[in-house]
Parts: structure tokens; sequence; C-alpha cells
């Protein structure tokens, strides 16, 4: 069964009535390293409840299986989110040859099995060339897209699918790295809006064994890095003090 949750890449902001005897903490934003296994949705409401955060939410999504760079928004800090969220985005990816899921993703049912998989990385890297630069991309069902007034992802838990119109998206670097047996790994900067999912999908097509993407991470959202971000249980760890130390403010960010 899908979640809006899992797949909804739109800003999502919790509000908390907190009592006036606990101290507000900074406007700005915190850099988490979101492990795999939770939602982004659960990221925020683990840490608003822990420590009571007034106004929380995040500037754009992980799906569950994804780990790295989670940006979240601290009471007005939500207001800067468009400004300073909407610049491209880094990745690093390892896709699956041979398999096709409904969700592009490794997490999916499986459709299709594909056991003829043998490319070399030249067949691989002229594969990826294909990709580099403006692209059209059609958006995958599980996502939180809408079609006609209803997201994508409840449509394909009844099994349908619907023609969605291609977008234009950027991937202005895209890397081979280490080739072994159906997996290869890959490094990626695309602007907003790009599905790593999709990308591994269709570098599978073009091969056309199949493919879907077994591994990822963001490392990388505009100007800030994986490099400063804090792991999820660390911060569950610490103190009120300790979260408020971590967080950017909204000043220091312009």
């Amino acid at each position: 069964m899908f979640d809006v949750r899992l797949f909804n890449k739109e800003k999502y902001i919790i509000n908390m009535k907190i009592p006036d005897s606990i101290p507000r903490l900074p406007d700005g934003f915190l850099l988490v390293d979101k492990p795999a296994g939770i939602t982004s949705f659960r990221v925020v409401d683990r840490l608003k409840k822990r420590f009571r955060i007034r106004k929380v939410g995040h500037g754009g999504s992980l799906d569950p299986m994804a780990t790295g760079l989670l940006i979240l928004l601290i009471n007005r800090g939500t207001k800067l989110a468009s400004g300073l969220l909407g610049g491209d985005k880094e990745y690093e990816a390892t896709v699956l040859l041979g398999t096709e899921t409904d969700s592009q993703d490794i997490t999916g049912q499986v459709v299709r099995v594909d056991d003829n998989v043998e490319f070399s990385r030249e067949e691989i890297e002229a594969a990826l060339d294909t990709f580099r630069g403006e692209i059209r991309q059609i958006p995958p069902m599980v996502s939180a897209l809408k079609y006609r007034g209803e997201r994508l992802y409840k449509i394909a838990r009844r099994g349908e699918v619907v023609k969605r119109e291609a977008r234009k998206v950027i991937i202005s670097s895209l890397t081979l790295g280490e080739v072994s047996g159906r997996l290869f790994r890959i490094q990626v900067r695309s602007s907003k809006g790009t599905y790593i999912r999709t990308l591994s999908h269709d570098i599978g097509l073009l091969l056309g064994c199949g493919g879907c993407l077994s591994d990822l991470r963001r490392t990388r959202v505009g100007q800030y890095n994986i490099k400063d971000a804090f792991p999820l249980d660390e911060l569950l760890q610490g103190s009120r003090e300790r979260l408020a130390e971590c967080i950017i403010s909204v000043v220091s960010s312009i």
C-alpha cells in the first residue's frame, strides 16, 4: 500500500501549540542525515514531539529507502523555504539492471525480470550520455503529482495507470562509478523536480533490460551539504540546547 508521506515532495509543515514557559528555538534550518527505513514525515514528527517545536516542516522529502540530507524548517524558517531550497540537488545512487518495478525502485512490486544482463563499462557510459543536460522525464505513477485533481499514488493503488506529461529537468552532472555485475553506481546533480527513480528506470529501458533504483543517498540541496548534517539519532538523544546550536539561523542563511 502506498503512503502519501512516502512520495510527497511538497513542503510539509506541522504546527504545535507550545506553552510560553518553554524557550523558543531559533528560526532557521536544521540539516538532518536521514536514515533508511523512515519517512520524511516521521523524521519531522519525532523531532517535533521530542523537543516540542512550535512550527517545523521539511523542504523536500526523501523516500523511506533513501538516506541523506533532509532539511527541516524551524519556526519562521518555513517562510524562506522556496528561495533557499530550490537549487540543484546532488545524489549518490545504485542502479539495478534487469529488474523493473511498479515504483521504479527496489521496494516496489517486480513487473519484469531480464536475466540477460551483461554490459561493459563503455556501454553503460554511452547510455548515461543520453541523459546528460536538459531532458524530458515522465513522472512515475507512484508520486504525489496530481492527475485531474487526484494524487497519482492514489490512482496507482487502484492498479490504474494514466498518461502523464513529460516534464523538463536538467541533469547537469551524471558520473559513472563502480560497475559490478547487474549493479552500477552513479553520482547525479540535477534540477528540482528530478526523479532519480525514473532516471534509473529510463537508463534500464535504453539498455533494453529494464532497471530500477536500488540505493539512494542525497548529498546536497542548494548550498547545503550532507557533511554538515546531523544523524537523526544523535539529535534525538541530545538536549534542547544542543538542538538549538545545530540550527542554522535564518539571518545567517540569507
